[in-house]
């Protein structure tokens, strides 16, 4: 791999990195303009999130009949015919609230000369009811920045193309540190020797990446509990979550051998299974040869675990498997459809919610009194790996999947366009690529078996403190940078990348003590308790990271854009009548009782407003189901 290395010209990450103290000070962040309520492009959000906090917070602004006339003036002046679902909102909050004539008086105020009344009057009745307007302003200068989630962006248009993205273009700082590769930027002597085989079996810097980024996210969950590190005071492991994308013939299915890595576990898992199994059964057989007086408990049947918990599951099924691990497992998906499927049907709450928690380890209760089903997940450790083309991505992560956050905890790689040839397919023929893979499972089970006799001694991965300003300085400088051109819906983005930084240095430092074991002592001393981040793989993932924020960025440039039309990216369209009911729904949360009240006032049939509600949730995705009789409708981008 001659052409990795860092010399040929244009910008260093690792030099970035290592900046003196005085290049490094954070940078003040720039004063936010405020929208202004009268005579904006963010008029029609504004009044959204106005109307949303009347209705959240239950408040009548329309009770008194003048009242009600200017508010419907005032919308019908600034937004015409479609200022008519937040008239019948604000509306409803009246005891005196009648559909039809709400209707009929907004079909006068259109026709009307408006009495003169503009937008402002909504605003200043909202605001003597109680409405915070300053903070509604913020709120949507924040919302409809150009990339609410992920790096500044300019010419950002709404497209369903997501292997395009030639003019989006990373502003700031984020702009010095985006690459479109990272193995091309690291010196092959600071990479752990473990990864050189992963190196040497791919030709360009993009397979490289692809192959590397597959390694390390099977590698991150199979690392067990026993090595952990103290991040932002909680307690995190190593796995990952990642998706690989690109066009048809990007040589995406190379990353199929990459699970023969967790093989050999599997295959240790199999043959503990089959004793267990045969124990099992002699133990049942003496069991059952035995009287009911002297039987006693029923020998328990064994539960044949895998490293691997397939996303083609229930969510049942897959808190089984992750509960008869101990709460660890990898989700390895060549297709993205897979995933998607099953987030769109009926346990979608369920899946969600997991994979949402299991990427912050947080507790995940799973309960099925109908199947007797009662499981804790602890701290799940879950690593997620995707891949798929870029037109599986709206489906994968519809508006729901980007107000929840799951989108957030994914970092994403665009594979870039293949050559129109056709490739040499006798070249590389030495041996399979399975087998290569193959082997560094085997030669990572020393260190996963070390690891797992610490069970009562776990090591602490630690970052040195000089690591440590370094890490704190550049994500720092990014947060504040980006705050100041994006508002703070930026943060949630930055503080995961940062995490994903850490885990990288984690997993990195994990291999390179293997690559460094001599196989003649242990790998860890009786009494180590911590394990320190060696510097050449600090800097290492830090360039890894610089990589992803780009790639991740321009992906959440285009899945964060402000759409009023949740359907628009959508290969098949609801009917008219159903995105009327949709957008006739409030924000948050509504019980099923109250969206069929509404879908009366619109003359629709409880059956028929049912059947949309399910279509809502698992056809179109644009609706949360959480649980019996509740739905949630998001406002937010990302939470």
């Amino acid at each position: 791999m001659s052409n990795i290395n860092n010399q040929n010209g244009g910008f260093d990450p690792m030099a970035w990195a290592n900046r003196t103290n005085e290049n490094m000070k954070p940078a003040t962040p720039k004063e936010v303009a405020q929208p202004s309520f009268n005579d904006n492009e963010l008029t029609p959000a504004q009044v959204q999130c106005v109307v949303n906090r009347l209705v959240n917070g239950n408040i009548d602004i329309t009770d008194d009949y003048n009242d009600w006339l200017h508010i419907g003036f005032a919308l019908a002046d600034e937004l015409g015919e479609s200022g008519r679902s937040a008239y019948h909102d604000v509306s409803r909050m009246s005891s005196k609230y009648n559909p039809t004539d709400c209707d009929k008086q907004y079909d006068a105020c259109l026709r009307s000369n408006k009495q003169g009344v503009t937008i402002s009057t909504f605003f200043h009745m909202a605001k003597q009811a109680g409405v915070d307007i300053s903070e509604v302003a913020r709120e949507v200068c924040a919302k409809n920045a150009k990339m609410p989630i992920g790096t500044n962006s300019e010419k950002v248009a709404k497209t369903t193309d997501f292997t395009v993205f030639d003019g989006i273009v990373p502003d700031g700082t984020l702009a010095q540190l985006a690459q479109n590769t990272f193995s091309d930027k690291l010196m092959r002597e600071d990479i752990p020797s473990y990864l050189y085989s992963v190196i040497d079996s791919q030709s360009d810097a993009a397979g490289r990446d692809k192959m590397l980024l597959g390694t390390l996210n099977v590698i991150s969950g199979l690392i067990p509990y026993s090595l952990y590190s103290i991040y932002d005071r909680k307690k995190v492991f190593a796995p990952l979550y990642n998706i690989i994308y690109g066009r048809f013939a990007t040589s995406k299915g190379d990353l199929e051998a990459v699970k023969q890595i967790a093989m050999p576990i599997k295959l240790e898992m199999r043959r503990k299974y089959e004793y267990e199994k045969s124990e099992y059964e002699a133990q049942m057989l003496e069991w059952e040869g035995k009287n009911k007086k002297e039987r006693g408990p029923q020998p328990k049947e064994p539960t044949l675990r895998s490293p691997f918990v397939t996303a083609n599951s229930s969510a049942s099924a897959v808190y089984r498997g992750l509960d008869a691990n101990e709460g660890w497992g990898i989700m390895f998906e060549t297709e993205a459809d897979t995933l998607t499927n099953m987030l769109s049907k009926a346990e979608y709450g369920d899946y969600s919610d997991l994979l949402r928690k299991a990427h912050h380890h947080e507790s995940c209760p799973f309960v099925r009194v109908s199947e007797h089903i009662n499981i804790e997940l602890e701290k799940p450790r879950l690593s997620v790996f995707l891949t798929g083309t870029g037109s599986q991505l709206p489906a994968l992560l519809p508006a729901n999947n980007v107000s929840n956050g799951l989108a957030s905890r994914f970092l994403f790689y665009a594979l870039p366009d293949s050559k129109l040839e056709f490739r040499d397919v006798f070249a590389g023929c030495d041996e399979p690529i399975e087998d290569i893979y193959r082997r560094l499972g085997e030669r990572f089970m020393p260190m996963y078996h070390a690891l797992l006799m610490r069970e009562q001694h776990p090591i602490q991965f630690i970052m040195s403190k000089a690591q440590q300003k370094e890490f704190l300085d550049t994500f720092d400088a990014v947060l504040r940078e980006q705050f100041a051109m994006l508002g703070d819906g930026i943060q949630g983005f930055i503080f995961r990348i940062a995490l994903e930084c850490f885990r990288y240095a984690m997993i990195l430092t994990v291999l390179r003590r293997l690559s460094e074991w001599d196989e003649q002592d242990s790998i860890f001393d009786d009494d180590e308790q911590a394990l320190v981040c060696d510097d050449r793989d600090f800097h290492s993932a830090m360039t890894i990271i610089n990589c992803l924020i780009n790639h991740t960025g321009r992906v959440y440039a285009v899945l964060g854009t402000k759409d009023n039309d949740p359907f628009s990216k959508l290969a098949e369209q609801p009917s008219a009548e159903l995105k009327s009911f949709y957008k006739a729904l409030p924000d948050g949360e509504i019980r099923t009782s109250g969206a069929v009240e509404i879908a009366k006032s619109l003359r629709m049939s409880e059956r028929t407003a049912k059947r949309m509600l399910g279509d809502m949730v698992a056809k179109f995705q644009v609706l949360g189901h959480p649980r019996q009789g509740i739905y949630i409708k998001s406002s937010v981008q990302e939470s």
